[in-house]
């Protein structure tokens, strides 16, 4: 799952570069014929992730509905909403925020509620998930993809230094000089920063992010570096550090390749993001736009795309389909302690932005 910042979720939206930015949606009016007569439109548009779906699961609904999804990914919320912005209203149908987004969206008018009941396998969704601060009612967006954050030892080296790690004050020992990886990431550094700091992570107090500064500061003596994902992935599994701190879906693929690994700091919350399926506003398909997010929902379709994308599982009906190494990870099939420890991280204003990142560019240029 990746992540970048979110400069454009607070509001302050610069369009003339969205206006480079291409596409492969609709086209007009011609997108929406029945050429087949089966009552279908012929094609609808997905604008998603990149590695967020396969073309088996496109091949199947299609074969079964006579519909053909046409998808366009992005690598950024920032890309994504920029586009949207720039861009003809029902270009595209379906789209794939971040929670931390979605408030942006409703603010730029860009999301079409659900019809009622159309969703129907809504119901596979674990409750836990569903009613959340940002759409309360599940009116306009549907739980796909989730991560949290997690920190994996490598657990004979970290025994070897002799440190355990249950909060994040912990990785402040200095016995982890060198041994500990993060990855480039403003927003999971700065939560991991206030949790640290024993400062609620979704806080909204300017003054906080100067007590996270500090923390930073100081964890920059045990940093091997500040690190892109894959990298630190890689550095984890071959045992080249002694701790990771890194996506969920990262960890996963991580300890399917070394048993050494483990999850720890588990006395802290596990922060939490959620991928939505939207209805874009303007959609020329929304009948079908509906049911391709219905199949999605199914457990065994859902558990293809999980066992192909490791992320947090979000569809309990799902879990008996996939395969029994992931249902028995606690960080896709979350184990009760960490489900019952998270925390949702929410969008944040332009002023808490900026102070964030200028505390990220301090921080990191006295590394």
């Amino acid at each position: 799952m990746k992540r970048t910042f979110a400069l454009l979720a607070a509001g302050i939206l610069t369009l003339g570069c969205a206006c480079a930015l291409s596409g492969c949606g609709s086209s007009g009016d011609a997108s929406s014929e029945d050429k087949d007569g089966n009552g279908y439109a012929d094609e609808i548009y997905l604008y998603n992730w990149s590695e967020y779906m396969t073309q088996d699961i496109l091949d199947q609904f299609e074969e079964e509905y006579g519909i053909k999804v046409i998808e366009t990914t992005y690598e950024s919320n920032d890309e994504l909403l920029a586009k949207l912005i720039a861009g003809k209203e029902g270009e595209y149908d379906i789209a794939v925020p971040t929670n931390t987004y979605i408030q942006a969206f409703k603010d730029n008018d860009l999301l079409e509620p659900f019809d009622e009941g159309a969703i129907t396998n809504l119901s596979n969704i674990d409750d836990a998930y569903l009613g959340l601060a940002y759409d309360p009612e599940n009116e306009y967006t549907v739980p796909y993809f989730g991560t949290i954050n997690v920190a994996l030892a490598n657990r004979p080296m970290m025994d070897e230094l002799g440190i355990t790690v249950n909060t994040a004050e912990d990785l402040l020992n200095p016995a982890l000089e060198n041994n500990l990886l993060i990855f480039d990431d403003i927003e999971s550094n700065i939560t991991l920063a206030l949790q640290g700091s024993g400062i609620d992570p979704v806080t909204t107090d300017l003054a906080a992010l100067d007590t996270a500064k500090e923390y930073l500061l100081k964890l920059n003596t045990n940093l091997k570096s500040y690190s892109q994902i894959a990298d630190e992935r890689i550095s984890i599994t071959r045992g080249e550090v002694a701790l990771a701190y890194i996506y969920s879906g990262d960890a996963i693929q991580a300890m399917r390749e070394n048993s050494d690994l483990e999850v720890v700091m588990k006395q802290e919350q596990f922060p939490l993001t959620i991928d939505n399926l939207v209805i874009l506003k303007g959609t020329k398909h929304k009948k079908e736009a509906q049911l391709f997010i219905d199949f999605i929902l199914r457990p065994e379709i859902s558990a293809e795309l999980l066992t192909n994308f490791s992320y947090v599982c979000f569809n309990e009906a799902a879990v008996e389909y996939l395969p029994e190494d992931l249902v028995n990870m606690e960080v896709c099939v979350l184990s009760d302690e960490i489900k019952n420890n998270l925390v949702i991280i929410n969008e944040k204003d332009g002023e808490m932005l900026d102070k964030m990142v200028a505390v990220m560019t301090e921080v990191k240029s006295a590394k």
